[in-house]
């Protein structure tokens, strides 16, 4: 049985279900992009709050089940929730992933990153950039690589915030990262992340003087 069938077979069990609301489909699965070994994440619209784990037939399953009011809640508190919702393929839907959706289709709309996240990001990028200068200088090469290394998320959530964007979950960010329409030069992704140090210090400089040019004056 593959992962397409077990959706199908939970999904139906759920649907006999009166406590289960909805199901959404998350993750390279509802992107269409997942290998045939990838994990199924769901989401469950119901009366309780927790998260479950399971193989079945071979299948990783990772169901967050919720309430609408939790749901809500999470949406209003932490951005990065609304790619649980943009992009997901509904299951089955009693009306309350709906309006879900829409909530979060709106919050990414209307989202511009906080001002006191630019500045800490900023902060973080001349930080970055010094220590990166500093250890390619001297040609430490092990200490360039990590300095790069550990700052790659860091440049990230710095590239969705300058872009105005909530930053996504590891996966998804991988996945979305050719939807951003201000970055430092072609191609930057796949450099940062093939040890080219230079081509990072580049991306953390360009970084840092976006967000300078962004603040206000």
């Amino acid at each position: 049985m593959d992962a397409l069938d077990v959706l199908r077979q939970q999904v139906a069990q759920w649907q006999n279900d009166p406590a289960m609301q909805g199901v959404l489909l998350n993750g390279s699965w509802a992107a269409g992009c997942a290998a045939p070994q990838a994990d199924l994440d769901l989401l469950v619209l119901c009366d309780e709050n927790r998260f479950a784990a399971q193989w079945i037939d071979g299948v990783l399953v990772e169901t967050h089940y919720c309430t609408a009011k939790h749901a809500r809640e999470k949406l209003a508190c932490n951005p990065m929730e609304v790619y649980r919702y943009l992009g997901a393929k509904l299951q089955f839907d009693c009306g309350g992933l709906t309006k879900l959706i829409a909530l979060a289709e709106q919050i990414y709309r209307d989202y511009r990153t906080p001002e006191h996240e630019k500045q800490r990001l900023a902060h973080w990028m001349v930080t970055a950039e010094l220590k990166l200068r500093t250890a390619m200088k001297s040609g430490n090469t092990l200490q360039a690589n990590y300095i790069a290394s550990t700052n790659a998320w860091p440049l990230l959530e710095a590239i969705w915030a300058i872009n105005n964007r909530p930053m996504p979950p590891q996966s998804t960010a991988f996945r979305l990262r050719d939807e951003l329409k201000l970055v430092p030069f072609p191609r930057w992704f796949e450099m940062i992340f093939s040890h080219d140090t230079q081509a990072m210090h580049n991306c953390i400089t360009w970084a840092k003087e976006q967000l300078k040019a962004q603040a206000p004056q």
